[in-house]
């Protein structure tokens, strides 16, 4: 059969697609190259560290650069600056055990604090020593903190004691211990044991006395010159020597091993070692030698040796330079003295035969590949925490190859490759017996291996179609159906025969659980009878008409069948329904009773009438896929649960839905792939920086095969993944705070620069804000370098903050006016797996102002009992008075109300006189009177007084005065004047004396006399003009005996008398100003014609004018007597 054939070829081309890979070196290996414009200091990167909270070091030709995931720190040497580096051409680097890095330069070494990001530089060569370059080979600290330095210019060993700021050289200066020696290797164990390999001998420094001594074996020296050092297990040590390899078990004094090269296969493949590697995870040592590769397993006591053969898996050559073991992946980094570039070797048991199979790969640059190696001058390489490999380079850089392989492949059209797509649109996938795929393409069907290897393909100029819309494999795997524009067409792939099955526009196919074919028309359905077809019978298919396109079909486990149209919903037909029309040989008119559409008033309605894929899961569950978002039918209450991009979905655009092993469901969409976990209910997003190749995915283009593939097509390829391989990031990154920022309330700035992780000092965990700090933002990092955008951070300041919050990317938090108390600020970080760090915590503890301090509040509390006690003092001396004062107004009131019960309510009704009368009252009783005396004879007696001063004295006169003018007989107004005078001096009521007015109205005149009264004003009817009438006179009571002058004056018609107390003119404004008499006889002149009222009313409107709301002093009366 053709495809068998296929399938042997596609195998063929695998193996020699694989070959080709290793002789070239790229196989599935791709590097992210990292270079000036991404913020590097300088192209050529000569050494790099990973210090202990994860930041990485490269130290360049022009500086220190630390690299956190997101950008770059600069650092380099200013003259001027005693706290920069101390050179710029940066060789060497070492982090000390209190977390210190010390940085080697050609000028010589500086330390830096992580902490302060600051650089110090404590060491100062003695002038004996004659060093022309203190540029350091290695660094080590020892238990006691001294710093031994093993410097490149002649192989000088230097011991620095920071504490006493001492430095000495051991084999520089004639009757140094080893003057004129070579020191070859510097090296610190894990027990602290500081280890020199000088010329041919072996030392170590006794941590006990302080003392370097030589290592023996057996009491004789170990005599052979040490290349290399390495640390193995349980206080294993290995040593590289130009005559083989030595184990020391248990540190000086243990058991010591030699291992040569004696012409046995199970020997070492040299003696001359370069530099070795110990893989802690496996329990073998790899040794880099002259002669190629030893791998040695030390609990077998077996060598396996790896060298150049004549065969295409074969490593480069023998002379092997620098070996990195990954600990992680268990592959050998590795450079060769010969060769550039950089290489890899693994090796791996097959899990069918138990046979080792070596891999050797060889990586140089490729000007033309973006993910091919930086450089091929390859300058130093380290794995980090996360088992991804950094590659620092000579002219470009740095490149970086991740641990993790990308969790999709993409399988694209090339030009220059012959053997993949010839087309990137992809609009219908399905998988045969051999797990190959049928794809429909732009190009026409196109068949692929599972790598996407193209076999075989039909275009469509040899179909005579305009697309394939859809394709599925008949169970012989040699008849295909494609739907088409222009209908049905089944394809013989063994003799490329075509068979036109059906007519008109068919938009999907489903094969039915019997075997059966149901297309998807613009009219309906069409169910086909595959084995009558095959048969070659004429009675295949049988057509039922309906009113809408069936853009979706999908058959459900109990046999119902599911249509999802672009407008209309999605419909369902029962699985006995299905069975009719199955086992009709009659086309008919489709009855489709259970539509489910979109209801705006139903949330429980499905999400959009727009239906684009249709899955049911493993445990049965039908999931729709939408133009707005993906729905799980729930078939008991017989609605829908939605999905949208507010619950984790990256767009609410389903296009296919695919369901994997575990029954998590894969759901391709308008914006990436996405995992939907079916227990925790939550969703995980990927991109084309997973490597999905699309980001668009095409409606309905989807599969899956029996080997756990899964594939989804767009507009640009294929994007291809087994969710059982897909290898997810388990390394949980470090979060940490890195810096504080303080914005005080004058806008000032200041930083403070922190590592939760850094130091050991519980200080170094705390953060004081007081009150100058208006706010304060912590910054923070997650230290994951892999797809480090998709890093995620929570944070919460406790007991601030009652929940977590998402900062949402953002890698700082902000806060502002925190009251008294501490708080603990936690943050955590997670990897782009979602694996979330352990929280990074501060301790924020605020410092109030002095005044608000501890010490203060105990003076406020002094205070305030002080403040208390006088203020009940001040409450009681309050209560009084207000007792007083109420007492006082009570008297007011009494006072007030016997005032006005003396004087008259009403005035008189006289034939020839028109009356009028007012009084105001002031805020305290005055002593304002008057009062009207009609005789028998028709005259009429009209009194206006005003006591002196206030309260019950001034009542007291009125009441006399009442009394007095009551019991007299009336004589003229000058008469009883002095009566009532004699009578009030009689009673003497001591300084409270009484003004008054009094007139005698009688045949048109009248007599007046006045008491120490203000004027009166008469008004000249008929001229209009005012007279002011003042009669010198003084009050009453003031002298027993006393004589008043008397007044006869005519009344006319419309002539009127105007009677007041003082209180009208001597009434003040706002700006304490009297009223004054002019005005008052100014308004009597112009209000004169008035009626008595209307004269009383002006006078009224005067005062209240110029008072504005003021209360009156004293009282006001007016009194106005006009001739009808």
């Amino acid at each position: 059969m053709k495809i068998l054939k296929s399938i042997n070829l596609i195998k063929y081309l695998k193996w020699f697609l694989t070959v080709i890979s290793l002789l070239y070196g790229q196989s599935d290996f791709s590097f992210k190259n990292i270079s000036v414009k991404d913020g590097l200091s300088e192209s050529t990167v000569k050494v790099i560290l990973e210090d202990y909270n994860g930041f990485l070091y490269f130290g360049t030709e022009n500086g220190l650069d630390v690299y956190n995931g997101y950008e770059f720190t600069n650092y380099h040497m200013d003259s001027f600056n005693d706290t920069s580096m101390l050179g710029n051409r940066v060789s060497y680097l070492y982090e000390d055990s209190n977390k210190l890095i010390w940085v080697g330069t050609e000028l010589g070494i500086s330390v830096f604090d992580p902490v302060s990001k600051q650089f110090s530089r404590p060491i100062e060569i003695d002038n004996k020593i004659s060093i022309s370059s203190f540029e350091p080979r290695t660094i080590v600290d020892d238990r006691q903190g001294n710093i031994w330095i093993n410097l490149v210019e002649n192989n000088i060993l230097l011991y620095f004691k920071p504490g006493e700021n001492q430095i000495e050289c051991l084999n520089c200066l004639d009757g140094n211990k080893f003057f004129g020696k070579d020191v070859n290797v510097l090296f610190k164990d894990e027990m602290g044991i500081v280890w020199f390999g000088i010329d041919t001998f072996l030392y170590y420094l006794n941590n006990s006395t302080m003392q370097i001594e030589q290592l023996k074996s057996n009491g004789t020296n170990v005599n052979q010159k040490v290349n290399v050092i390495a640390q193995g297990d349980s206080a294993i040590l290995w040593f590289g020597t130009e005559r083989g390899l030595i184990q020391l078990i248990n540190g000086p004094g243990g058991k010591i091993k030699f291992y040569k090269k004696d012409g046995q296969s199970n020997s070492i493949v040299s003696n001359m070692v370069s530099d070795l590697s110990w893989d802690r995870n496996r329990k073998k040592l790899w040794i880099a030698t002259q002669d190629g590769f030893s791998c040695f397993f030390p609990k077998e006591e077996k060598f396996n040796n790896i060298q150049v053969t004549p065969f295409e898996n074969s490593i480069i050559e023998n002379d092997i330079k620098k070996i990195l073991l990954a600990s992680k992946s268990g592959r050998v980094w590795y450079t060769t003295n010969n060769h550039p570039g950089i290489n890899c070797l693994s090796i791996t048991a097959d899990s069918t035969t138990g046979i080792n199979d070596t891999s050797v790969m060889h990586f140089i640059h490729d000007p033309v590949d973006p993910v091919s190696i930086a450089d091929n001058d390859i300058n130093c390489f380290i794995e980090d925490k996360s088992g991804h490999v950094w590659i620092g380079t000579g002219q470009n850089g740095i490149s970086f190859h991740s641990f993790f392989k990308p969790k999709f492949i993409s399988f694209k059209y090339d030009q220059e490759n012959e053997w993949g797509l010839k087309s990137n649109k992809i609009y219908s996938m399905t998988t045969d017996s051999y797990n190959m795929i049928w794809a429909a393409t732009s190009y026409g069907l196109e068949y692929l291996s599972s790598d996407g290897i193209r076999d075989y393909d039909y275009d469509k100029i040899n179909l005579g179609l305009d697309v394939v819309l859809d394709v599925e494999v008949l169970d012989n795997d040699v008849n295909l159906m494609i739907a088409t524009n222009e209908g049905i067409r089944l394809i013989n792939t063994d003799t490329d025969e075509m068979r036109q099955v059906s007519s008109g526009f068919i938009y999907d196919l489903e094969i039915t659980n019997t075997g059966q074919i149901i297309a998807g028309t613009d009219e309906g359905i069409i169910i086909i009878d595959t084995l009558a077809m095959l048969k070659g019978s004429d009675s295949f298919k049988n057509s039922h008409s309906w009113s809408l396109p069936v853009r979706v079909i999908r058959q459900d486990n109990w046999g119902n069948l599911w249509m999802g149209t672009d407008k209309n919903g999605l419909f369902r037909l029962s699985s006995k329904i299905i069975k009719k029309l199955i086992t009709s040989s009659t086309n008919s008119l489709l009855d489709v009773s259970n539509n489910y559409t979109y209801n705006s008033e139903l949330k429980s309605s499905i999400s959009s009438s727009s239906i684009t894929c249709i899955t049911e899961d493993n445990s049965g569950k039908m999931w729709i896929g939408t133009n707005s978002g993906l729905n799980q039918y729930r078939q008991k209450t017989d609605d829908f649960k939605h999905y949208f991009v507010k619950d984790g979905l990256p767009s609410n655009y389903i296009t296919g839905i695919v369901v994997d092993q575990k029954n998590n469901l894969w759901i391709s969409s308008k914006k990436g792939i996405s995992l939907f976990d079916q227990e925790s209910k939550k969703f995980k997003n990927y991109g084309l920086e997973d490597g999905t190749g699309n980001i668009d995915f095409h409606r309905n283009s989807y599969t899956n095969s029996s080997d756990g593939n899964i594939y989804f097509g767009g507009p640009n390829g294929i994007t291809k993944f087994n969710s059982i391989d897909i290898q997810y990031n388990d390394h949980k990154p470090n979060c940490v705070i890195t810096k504080i920022k303080k914005t005080s309330y004058s806008d000032t700035i200041s930083e403070a620069f922190l590592s939760s992780n850094h130091r050991d000092s519980l200080d170094d965990h705390f953060l004081t804000i007081d009150h100058r700090d208006k706010s304060f933002t912590i910054d923070f990092v997650a230290l994951n370098y892999h797809q480090t955008r998709k890093n995620q951070y929570r944070y919460k300041l406790e007991p601030f903050d009652k929940d977590w919050i998402d900062s949402r990317g953002a890698r700082f938090a902000s806060y502002n006016n925190l009251g008294r108390n501490t708080y603990t600020f936690m943050v955590q970080g997670s990897n782009d797996d979602g694996l979330w760090s352990d929280p990074a915590t501060l301790v924020i503890k605020f410092k109030p102002h002095p005044l608000l301090s501890y010490w203060a509040f105990g003076a406020y509390i002094v205070l305030l009992g002080m403040g208390i006690y006088a203020f009940i003092r001040y409450r009681l001396v309050q209560q009084n008075n207000r007792l007083e004062e109420e007492r006082r107004v009570k008297e007011l009131e009494q006072a007030r109300d016997f005032q006005m019960s003396l004087i008259p309510q009403s005035p008189p009704s006289h034939p020839d006189y028109d009356i009028a009368f007012h009084m105001k009252t002031s805020t305290e009783v005055g002593g304002d009177y008057y009062d009207f005396f009609p005789q028998e004879d028709g005259s009429m007696y009209v009194v206006c007084g005003d006591a002196t001063g206030h309260g019950l004295n001034a009542g007291m006169m009125v009441s006399i005065t009442k009394a007095g003018l009551y019991g007299s007989n009336f004589d003229t107004p000058a008469i009883t004047t002095t009566r009532l005078n004699q009578t009030i001096k009689a009673i003497d009521l001591g300084t409270t004396r009484m003004s008054l007015n009094m007139a005698k109205f009688h045949n048109g005149s009248f007599d007046f006399t006045s008491a120490g009264m203000p004027p009166a004003y008469l008004y000249n009817g008929d001229a209009k003009t005012v007279e002011e009438i003042l009669v010198p006179g003084l009050p009453l009571g003031s002298m027993k005996k006393a004589d008043f002058d008397l007044h006869s004056f005519h009344l006319k018609s419309n002539d009127a008398l105007v009677l007041i107390s003082d209180g009208l003119p001597e009434c003040v404004n706002h700006d304490g100003e009297m009223l004054d008499y002019d005005a008052v006889k100014n308004c009597v002149q112009s209000n004169g014609n008035k009626t008595a009222q209307g004269i009383v009313d002006s006078l009224i409107n005067l005062g209240d004018n110029w008072m504005s709301g003021l209360l009156n002093d004293d009282d006001i009366t007016l009194v106005v007597i006009k001739k009808k």
